[in-house]
C-alpha cells in the first residue's frame, strides 16, 4: 500500500499561549500552570475510598493532608 511522508515546519510564535491551551485540550490533554504534576484521574468511588482509607489520620500528618485533599476533590 502506498503512503505519503510529509513534513511541515510550523513557527509557534505564530500562535498565542491561549490558542495551543485550546488545541491541546480539544485533543484531550489537560493544561495547568502546575508544572511537574500529573493529572490524576480518579472517579467519585476511588476518591471516596482514598477517603475512607485516611479519614481518621491526626491532624497536622500528610496522611490527614491527603484526606483534605481528597474530600475537597469528591464533594
Amino acid at each position: 500500500m502506498p503512503y505519503v511522508n510529509v513534513d511541515v515546519d510550523i513557527d509557534l510564535d505564530m500562535f498565542d499561549d491561549q490558542e495551543l491551551i485550546d488545541e491541546l485540550e480539544d485533543r484531550g490533554w489537560i493544561v495547568s500552570e502546575e508544572k511537574g504534576k500529573e493529572f490524576l484521574d480518579l472517579s467519585d468511588h476511588e476518591l471516596d475510598l482514598i477517603s475512607d482509607l485516611v479519614m481518621y489520620a491526626k491532624p497536622g500528618t500528610l496522611a490527614y493532608e491527603v484526606y483534605l485533599k481528597v474530600r475537597k476533590g469528591a464533594t
